[in-house]
C-alpha cells in the first residue's frame, strides 16, 4: 500500500512504543445505557476522542485511510463556513457540530490503526452489548412511558447551562418524547436511551446488521444464546419507535448485504431470504404494531411538512453556495422546523454549502467504492452500513448514528477483518505518520546488508 509522511524519531521508552489501546472505540458502546444515566450522554463521544487523540501523540502505530483525506477538508470547510455564522448561539451550535464531525474521524481512523486491540469480533461484541443497551432502554420506555430521570450531572452542571435546552434534555432524562395530554391519542414510541425516537431507530439500523454479524462470528461460542436472546428481545421497542426510516435503512443494508452474497456465490441464501423477508414483513404488518405505523402514515403530515422544509433549505442553500450559512436558521414559517435539520444531508448542505456537501458524500462514497471489493459476510455489513447513511442522511440526523458507521469505514477498510469466502484484502491505500522516515530506514538497512565488493 502506499504512504507518506514522516513522524518523530524513537526514543527508547517513550510513549510511541505503547500500542493503541481499545478501550475508547469498546466503552463508549457496550456501556452506552450507564453514559445515559450518568447524564453524560452524546458528550461520551467527545471525552472518547479525546482520548483517542492523546494515545495518538507520537504514536508510530497510527494509519490513516485515504479516503478519509476527504473528511479533513470537509472539517477545515466547516471551519471556514463559520464566517457566515451572525450569532452566538449558533456559533455554538456550529462548533458542536464540528467537534462531532471531528469525534467521527477519529472513531475511523483509531478503530483501522489498533488493529491488535480491537480485533474484529470485539469491535462486534461491543456493538452487540450498544444493542443490549438499547433494548434495555427500549423497555423501559415501554414500560415506565412518563419516568423523568434526574441524572447525577443535573447536580453539577451549573444553572446557567443547565437552562440550555440541549443540555437539559441531557442531565434530566425521559425515556420517551410521548405525552398523554395531546388532543389525538398516539403510541408509545421509546427514545431512551438517547434524546429522540428517530435517533433510536437510526442507530438501531446500523448495530442490528452488526449484532447478527456477531452471532454468526461467535456461533457454538458459550454466551452464543444470550446475545441471540438479545438480538431477538430488540425487535419489540424496534418495531414500537414506528420509524419508517429505520425500516429503509435496514432494507438498504439487506440488499447491498445480499448483493454481495451473490457475487460470493451464495444464490440459494439470497433466494430463501427473498421469501422469507415479505412473509415476515406482511405477518407484521397484520399484528397491532404494524397496524399502528400504517395509522401513523394515514394521520401524520410530517411527510408534507418535510417536503416544504426541504424545499426551502435547498433554496436557502442556493442563495449562499460556497459555504452555505455556518448553521441551521429558522424557517419562514413558524410551524416547520429551522432550514437545514431533519436529516444530516440538508444540515451540511445549508451549513457547509455545496463544497461543503461534495466533502462529506465524496468520503462516504469513496469508502463504499473501496467496500464494494469486499463481498466476504464482514465486509458486506460493513459496507452496508456505509449505504445505509447515505441514505438514512436524507431523512435523519445521525451525529451518534455517525459513529457507529464510523467504526463500520475503520472496518471495512481494514484487511484483517475478511472472514469467510469473497474476502479482499485491498484498502485504497493509507497515510501513516512514519512511513518516509521508515523507508529510509529500509532503504538503509538494505544498502547495508549488500555484500561489498572486494578490491582487486
Amino acid at each position: 500500500m502506499s504512504s507518506v509522511g514522516s513522524g518523530p524519531p524513537h526514543v527508547p521508552g517513550a510513549r510511541e512504543a505503547v500500542p493503541l489501546s481499545g478501550w475508547p472505540v469498546l466503552a463508549p458502546m457496550a456501556a452506552y445505557l450507564l453514559w445515559w444515566l450518568l447524564g453524560v450522554g452524546d458528550m461520551i463521544w467527545l471525552i472518547a476522542a479525546a482520548a483517542m487523540l492523546y494515545q495518538w501523540l507520537g504514536s508510530r502505530h497510527l494509519g490513516i485511510p485515504r479516503s478519509l483525506l476527504l473528511w479533513g477538508l470537509f472539517l477545515v470547510w466547516c471551519v471556514a463556513s463559520m464566517v457566515m455564522i451572525d450569532t452566538t448561539g449558533r456559533l455554538i451550535g456550529a462548533v458542536y457540530r464540528l467537534l462531532f464531525y471531528a469525534a467521527a474521524a477519529c472513531f475511523a481512523i483509531h478503530t483501522y490503526s489498533a488493529r491488535r486491540a480491537l480485533p474484529l469480533v470485539r469491535v462486534t461484541g461491543a456493538m452487540t452489548w450498544f444493542l443490549a443497551c438499547m433494548t434495555a432502554g427500549g423497555y423501559l420506555a415501554l414500560a415506565m412511558p412518563e419516568l423523568v430521570i434526574h441524572t447525577p450531572m443535573s447536580w453539577v452542571v451549573p444553572q446557567g447551562l443547565a437552562s440550555n435546552e440541549l443540555v437539559a434534555d441531557m442531565i434530566v432524562r425521559r425515556t420517551t418524547q410521548w405525552s398523554p395530554d395531546l388532543w389525538e391519542p398516539q403510541a408509545v414510541r421509546p427514545a431512551a436511551p438517547f434524546l429522540y425516537a428517530n435517533t433510536w431507530g437510526n442507530v438501531y439500523s446500523f448495530v442490528l446488521p452488526v449484532a447478527v454479524l456477531h452471532l454468526w462470528l461467535t456461533r457454538g461460542a458459550r454466551w452464543w444464546w444470550a446475545w441471540a436472546a438479545v438480538v431477538a428481545a430488540s425487535v419489540v421497542p424496534a418495531v414500537s419507535t414506528l420509524n419508517r426510516g429505520m425500516f429503509i435503512g435496514l432494507g438498504v443494508v439487506g440488499a447491498w448485504a445480499a448483493l454481495q452474497a451473490v457475487r460470493r456465490g451464495r444464490v440459494l441464501i439470497v433466494l430463501a431470504g427473498v421469501v422469507i423477508t415479505p412473509l415476515a414483513g406482511a405477518l407484521w404488518i397484520a399484528s397491532p404494531s404494524g397496524q399502528s405505523l400504517l395509522h401513523r402514515l394515514e394521520s401524520t403530515n410530517s411527510t408534507v411538512d418535510r417536503a416544504l422544509l426541504y424545499r426551502l433549505t435547498l433554496e436557502g442553500a442556493l442563495d449562499s453556495p460556497l459555504f452555505g450559512y455556518g448553521s441551521p436558521r429558522p424557517a419562514p414559517d413558524p410551524w416547520l422546523p429551522s432550514l437545514g435539520t431533519q436529516g444530516q444531508l440538508w444540515t451540511v448542505l445549508y451549513s457547509n454549502g455545496f463544497v461543503g456537501t461534495a466533502l462529506f458524500l465524496g468520503c462516504l462514497l469513496s469508502v463504499l467504492a473501496l467496500a464494494w471489493r469486499r463481498t466476504d459476510p464482514v465486509g458486506a455489513v460493513m459496507g452496508g452500513i456505509v449505504a445505509a447513511t447515505v441514505v438514512e442522511s436524507l431523512y435523519y440526523g445521525m451525529m451518534t448514528g455517525l459513529m457507529v458507521t464510523m467504526v463500520a469505514v475503520g472496518l471495512v477498510l481494514r484487511p484483517d477483518t475478511a472472514v469467510g469466502p469473497g474476502r479482499r484484502s485491498e484498502d485504497g491505500g493509507e497515510v501513516t505518520l512514519s512511513s518516509r522516515a521508515q523507508r529510509r530506514r529500509t532503504a538503509r538497512r538494505a544498502s547495508s546488508d549488500r555484500p561489498r565488493r572486494r578490491r582487486s
